[in-house]
Formats: C-alpha cells, sequence, structure tokens
C-alpha cells in the first residue's frame, strides 16, 4: 500500500473516526491542530521520517497528496 493511501487510511478510519466526507480532508480543514499532531506524529512513526520545523508548515499539509510526496521524498533521501 503506498504511503497516500496509508495517510489517508489513517486519516478516514482514526482521526475522522470512519465518517464519510467525500472531501479531500486536509483542503477542507477537516482536522483540528491537535489531529494534525497526531497525523505528524503517525507519520513519522509509520514511515520512519522525522519532520524539520521548516517542513511544517501549511503548504505540506494542504493536500494528502502534498504530504505523502515529502513522506516519499524523505525516504528516498534516507536510503
Amino acid at each position: 500500500m503506498g504511503s497516500e493511501r496509508r495517510i489517508r487510511r489513517f486519516i478516514d478510519h482514526v482521526l475522522l473516526n470512519g465518517r464519510a466526507t467525500g472531501a479531500e480532508p486536509l483542503a477542507a480543514g477537516l482536522l483540528d491542530s491537535l489531529e494534525i499532531e497526531q497525523l505528524v506524529a503517525y507519520v513519522e512513526e509509520e514511515f520512519g521520517v522525522a519532520f524539520s520545523d521548516e517542513e511544517l508548515v501549511t503548504e505540506n499539509f494542504t493536500h494528502v497528496e502534498a504530504l505523502a510526496a515529502l513522506v516519499d521524498r524523505k525516504r528516498r533521501e534516507a536510503s
């Protein structure tokens, strides 16, 4: 399963508790600040990456696709 799908699954099933929204959860602003923190912790643990302060910016969290691209890039750089 790709990183984008895994991140989306975590958001849908854990953070949104399975509530079907039909919207892109990050773009629609469906997550509050605590849920964003939980998402960051999940991604760092699940994918073995660590975000720098400079990476924790809105641009990287506008869409699940953007976050997944950042994760994939960090994983490539680490290997």
